[in-house]
C-alpha cells in the first residue's frame, strides 16, 4: 500500500482484527430504521447498497422491502462479498456483487433507491460515482448519502489539539475527510433534484466508539505520522475516561437526499 492509494487499498485488504471490529460495528441495530427513513424504503423497493461492507445493513433493508423487493449489496472487498453471499444464499431478494473500478455491476435504471453510507469519503472521484448512481436509478428514484465530516469530531478527554493531531495522522485513510459538508453541492452538480440536508450528531459516552478510535489508530500508525507510543497513550487515556465516566465522542453524520427526476 502507498500513501496515495491507501484510502481505497485499506478496504481491499483488511486484516482479521479489523474484520472482527467491523462485524461488531456494522450489525443491524434498532436505530438503523430511523437513520434510513429519508430513503423512504417501501415494500417492493429495489435498492442498491453501495459499499455494503459485511452486508448486515443490506440484510436489514431486505427485510423491509420484503419478498417483492430486491436489495443489491456492492463492495470492493472480496471477503465481504463472499461471506455475505454465503450467509444469504437461501434468500431470494438479496444478492451481493464485487465492484472493481467505477462501474456498478447493475443495468441502467434497475433500482428505485440507492443507499451510500460512509463510503464517499473514500472514493477516488465523487462525481464519477454519483454519475453511476444516476445511471442505475430509474427516473423518480431516490438517493440517500450518509457520510461523516471529520472536521467536526470531538473526543474528550483529548481536547481539540490532540484530537486534531490524531485524526490528521489518520487522514491518508480518506480521499476527502470533510466530505459531509460538500455532499449537497456534489449532488446538485451531478444533476439531482430535491436535494435535502440533515445532520445527525449522536454522542457516545459509554465507549462503543472506541472501536472507531482503534481503527483510526491503525491508520495513523501506517505511515509513521504519529508515534505508536503517542497513539497507545491516547487510547489508554480514552479507555480510562470511559471507566471514570468522563468520556465523550461526537461525530456528525450528514444525511443528504436527492431524486433523479430526469
Amino acid at each position: 500500500m502507498t500513501k496515495n492509494t491507501f484510502y481505497t487499498d485499506h478496504w481491499r485488504e483488511i486484516d482479521d482484527e479489523r474484520v472482527a471490529r467491523y462485524e461488531r460495528m456494522f450489525v443491524w441495530r434498532d436505530g438503523h430504521a430511523a437513520l434510513l427513513a429519508p430513503l423512504d424504503l417501501r415494500s417492493g423497493s429495489r435498492v442498491l447498497d453501495y459499499g455494503c461492507g459485511p452486508g448486515f445493513v443490506t440484510e436489514g433493508m431486505a427485510g423491509i422491502v420484503g419478498p417483492g423487493g430486491r436489495v443489491y449489496g456492492v463492495d470492493l472487498n472480496a471477503s465481504f462479498v463472499s461471506k455475505a453471499s454465503h450467509r444469504n444464499a437461501a434468500s431470494d431478494n438479496i444478492s451481493f456483487h464485487l465492484v472493481d473500478g467505477n462501474r456498478i455491476p447493475l443495468a441502467d435504471a434497475s433500482v428505485d433507491r440507492v443507499l451510500c453510507k460512509n463510503v464517499l469519503e473514500y472514493v477516488p472521484d465523487v462525481q464519477t460515482t454519483l454519475a453511476e448512481f444516476r445511471r442505475v436509478l430509474e427516473p423518480g428514484g431516490r438517493l440517500l448519502l450518509i457520510d461523516s465530516d471529520w472536521g467536526f469530531i470531538a473526543v474528550e478527554p483529548w481536547g481539540r489539539q490532540r484530537t486534531r493531531r490524531f485524526f490528521d495522522a489518520a487522514a491518508p485513510a480518506f480521499k476527502e475527510p470533510e466530505i459531509g459538508r460538500k455532499l449537497r453541492a456534489h449532488l446538485l452538480d451531478a444533476g439531482f433534484d430535491d436535494v435535502d440536508v440533515r445532520v445527525q450528531a449522536g454522542v457516545d459516552t459509554e465507549g462503543g466508539s472506541l472501536l472507531v478510535l482503534r481503527n483510526m489508530a491503525s491508520y495513523a500508525s501506517a505511515f509513521d505520522a504519529i508515534s505508536a507510543d503517542e497513539v497507545n497513550a491516547l487510547l489508554a487515556e480514552a479507555e480510562a475516561a470511559i471507566d471514570d465516566d468522563r468520556y465523550l465522542f461526537c461525530l456528525p453524520q450528514f444525511l443528504v437526499t436527492g431524486v433523479r427526476l430526469r
